[in-house]
């Protein structure tokens, strides 16, 4: 018996261009176009190629892995109160927010 619903897995499954999710283009297309401008060569544009093929590789095993980075960056970074509690917590007494001016 198959377990694997591909209905499910089609309606679940994020956006993708050429086998990569957007979030990996434009990583891939940001990182290219740095390299470029910073060397000023044109040819640069042709490293994307590479690029992509790497982040083709990370999507085949997981679509979400971006997603998933994003989750795991902003759960792992220090938050606002690690200074007070030594650890990183949600913290009670430091105020986060922007007061609003009156």
């Amino acid at each position: 018996m198959n377990n694997h619903d591909p209905l499910f897995v089609a309606a679940t499954r994020p956006a993708m261009k050429w086998g990569v999710t957007l979030d990996g283009i434009i990583i891939a297309g940001a990182l290219v176009a740095i390299v470029m401008i910073a060397t000023k060569n044109p040819f640069a544009l042709l490293l994307y190629f590479p690029a992509h093929a790497l982040m083709y590789g990370l999507c085949m095993r997981d679509p979400r892995m971006f997603r998933l980075l994003l989750l795991w960056l902003s759960t792992k970074t220090k938050s606002l109160g690690w200074r007070h509690f030594g650890a990183a917590t949600a913290c009670p007494y430091v105020n986060t927010r922007k007061r609003a001016l009156l």
